[in-house]
């Protein structure tokens, strides 16, 4: 089966290295001190811009790359005498070669980022501070949470383009052969862990041995999506002031406990660990397991009759509970680079991609989730399976201000390392205090480099 190159699991691997984190540093001292934009007023008015852009992004979707080509031509349409040059790049490689670009000034003008690497940018000074080109009600427009993915001490440094979460999808004659009856379709009905667990371990009955309850996400990168059963349990991955560790906890133990009840009671597939090559779609899309952890961005190609299932063999519900709901902050914003020759213009750009009905029209075509209040309660007219699409949008109210403030922190990109490495010892034999205290350290040695 052929795979998208935009996949979320794949974005989140482009964090910057410590190396290139040091080089971006010096990039900014040589270009001496960072310029106060409020000194020069408000340019919020930016009226008409001309000029030609860089645009660049990782090669996506259809419904992305459809998205951001009708971005293009209504930007132009807008603005005649503005050209913005579309840059599709694979994703292996997009963050090296962004970086090498913004130390030797030749980074495209604007750029797309997801929200667990925009912190190494944002706190290194390589970004166009967007914060004089934006009214207060620019800004208070977004979900709070989202409006704070993008600022650094104050100030703006990109737009929120769009969001995305986790979900359960899930087969009906899977569940409906396991004897497994109604499955919530409210969020304020979702699973609790004990009731989630004795769907497993009905499905685990019932099921034949090369069968599997379902899969979890976290492969690869997406190791910080174990964070949200520590959210679930009542905790938080750092402290409040996000300078230390805070997984050595009860919440941190309870999500722990029950995340290794997955391999110790097979539940999921033994490979379905950290540092595998198959991820959790395709665990659902070859019928390995009866349910996956996936997030909406994947709902096409699980609606792709050709990858294994047909219409409305399969639908959706939420993330299980435990003393919360809580689930995980993905998707991406879009930034342009301090260096950019035309600074009002990138501005113009990234104001035009968020407003509303440009919004609108790229999250219904991606099937991604908006990040301006005015569309977080709106019915989208979602290009592919607009039935299952609600309950990722319900999900998404779920994910904390805890979560996005630790996601978004400068050295989030280690603590992703360190939870990968940390886990999948975790899930291979090490016990669970042993487990938790390991995770914490390394976590809280990530933070502090």
């Amino acid at each position: 089966m052929s795979r998208s190159p935009m996949s979320r699991r794949s974005l989140l691997v482009g964090a910057l290295g410590v190396a290139a984190a040091g080089a971006l540093s010096s990039c900014v001292a040589n270009n001496g001190p960072r310029p106060d934009p409020a000194a020069a007023g408000s340019k919020a008015d930016l009226g008409e811009v001309s000029g030609t852009l860089r645009f660049a992004f990782w090669g996506g979707s259809d419904g992305e790359n459809a998205g951001f080509a009708a971005a293009k031509r209504g930007f132009e349409a807008r603005h005649p005498g503005a050209t913005v040059e579309l840059q599709t790049l694979p994703y292996d490689g997009f963050f090296s070669g962004i970086d090498r670009g913004i130390l030797s000034r030749t980074a495209p003008d604007v750029f797309r980022v997801d929200y667990t690497s925009i912190g190494k940018y944002t706190s290194h000074g390589v970004l166009l501070d967007l914060s004089p080109y934006l009214t207060d009600a620019d800004v208070d427009a977004f979900l709070p949470a989202l409006r704070d993915a993008v600022r650094f001490e104050g100030r703006t440094y990109g737009v929120p383009h769009q969001t995305d979460t986790s979900a359960i999808a899930f087969s009906r004659a899977a569940l409906d052969e396991a004897g497994i009856g109604a499955v919530p379709d409210r969020l304020d009905d979702a699973w609790t862990w004990e009731e989630f667990a004795a769907v497993a371990t009905k499905l685990r009955r019932t099921l034949p041995d090369d069968k599997y309850p379902f899969a979890y996400d976290w492969t690869a990168a997406g190791a910080y999506r174990w964070g949200s059963f520590v959210y679930q349990a009542g905790g938080s991955l750092l402290t409040e002031d996000l300078r230390h560790a805070a997984v050595d906890s009860d919440p941190g133990r309870r999500a722990m406990a029950f995340t290794q009840r997955f391999f110790d009671e097979r539940w999921v597939p033994a490979n379905n660990t950290i540092k595998t090559t198959v991820y959790s779609d395709n665990f659902f899309l070859n019928q390995t397991v009866a349910m996956t952890f996936v997030g909406d961005f994947l709902v096409p190609e699980l609606a792709d009759g050709a990858n294994g299932y047909q219409g409305g063999d399969w639908a959706t519900t939420y993330m299980p509970r435990d003393v919360a709901a809580a689930s995980d902050l993905g998707g991406n914003a879009v930034v342009a680079t301090r260096d950019t020759e035309n600074p009002e213009l990138a501005a113009a750009f990234l104001k035009f991609l968020v407003e509303e009905e440009q919004m609108r029209d790229f999250c219904q075509r991606a099937n991604e989730l908006p990040t301006l209040r005015s569309l977080a309660d709106a019915r989208l007219d979602y290009a592919v399976r607009p039935d299952v699409m609600d309950v990722f949008t319900q999900q998404a109210t779920t994910i904390t201000e805890t979560a996005v403030r630790e996601t978004v922190v400068p050295g989030f990109a280690s603590v992703n390392t360190a939870l990968q490495d940390q886990l999948e010892l975790a899930f291979h034999g090490r016990g669970t205090d042993a487990a938790v205290r390991a995770i914490d350290a390394a976590v809280d040695a990530a933070v502090a480099s």
